[in-house]
């Protein structure tokens, strides 16, 4: 990829990603010292969800340890590793903003920025993706740096980062070429739902409703219009207004109501592709 720069606002609230695929918080700013740049990295703890209890954790360290007052999350949780303490956990009654750590420039191997459109629902995506393991370690989780094996249900329906690409899309499908194994990353694929125009109104016509009939392919002539957009459901309501039958018809058109692929734009990675697997997919 071609090397660009970022102002702060452009990689505000970008999210962060470790060298295993795990979240590791987001982008709340950049602190210089000398010529040493790091990003702020700040971590969001959501309304009844579990979360460290930092002040709790604050007051136990500090009768332990000494404390500036100003340590990040990271570092408390890696004190109180090296205590021996139990990190205090609570269910949290309010969203929660904490300053997680700050992430040296030099951990920094790919910055991207990418609209995706999945299923009717238009992002606009920011991360940065890191060299490191720091969220794995954050976790207390093991790190392997050996490669590993993934089940192919695991990549599905998550965000894949290519190392050298970007970011690449959502992986929806499983693929096979000759001796391979693969898995399809959509950027773009979206949906509509139409109204088999030809079949319904087919059936309207078999019902013996002749002045609906009538009504609908002089609407819409199913000849030319095989199928039609739901979104001209409120015209076909208007259009059978007065009408005995109207609400048997509508009925009926639920019955071919059928989902189209309306755009696509996607690429194909081989599963040996695959570097890590956490809450996002790593690729080569």
């Amino acid at each position: 990829m071609e090397k660009k720069f970022y102002s702060i606002d452009e990689l505000k609230n970008a999210t962060i990603i470790d060298s295993e695929g795990l979240l590791y918080g987001y982008v709340e700013d950049i602190t210089i010292e000398e010529s040493n740049a790091k990003l702020v990295a700040y971590t969001l703890f959501k309304i009844n969800e579990p979360a460290i209890n930092v002040e709790k954790l604050k007051s136990i360290l500090s009768s332990r340890v000494s404390l500036e007052g100003n340590e990040p999350l990271e570092t408390l949780v890696a004190l109180a590793r090296k205590e021996n303490i139990e990190i205090p956990w609570q269910v949290t009654e309010k969203e929660v903003k904490w300053i997680k750590g700050y992430v040296p420039l030099s951990e920094v191997v790919l910055i991207d920025s990418k609209q995706l459109f999945i299923d009717d629902t238009r992002v606009h995506i920011k991360i940065v993706l890191l060299s490191t393991p720091r969220e794995a370690i954050f976790r207390g989780l093991p790190v392997n740096p050996n490669s590993q094996t993934y089940r192919p249900q695991h990549v599905l329906g998550k965000l894949v980062i290519s190392a050298s690409r970007g970011i690449l899309g959502v992986a929806e499908e499983i693929v096979v070429s000759p001796g391979m194994l693969g898995f399809r990353v959509y950027r773009v694929r979206s949906r509509k739902k139409v109204v088999n125009w030809i079949a319904f109104t087919a059936h309207v016509k078999r019902m013996g409703l002749k002045e609906a009939y009538e009504k609908l392919v002089e609407f819409r002539d199913p000849y030319k219009y095989s199928k039609v957009d739901l979104s001209l459901t409120n015209e076909i309501e208007q259009l059978l207004e007065g009408m005995k039958e109207k609400e048997k018809i509508l009925g009926a058109m639920q019955n071919y109501i059928e989902t189209e692929e309306a755009g696509t734009e996607y690429v194909d990675i081989p599963y040996s592709e695959i570097v890590r697997v956490g809450e996002f997919v790593i690729s080569r």
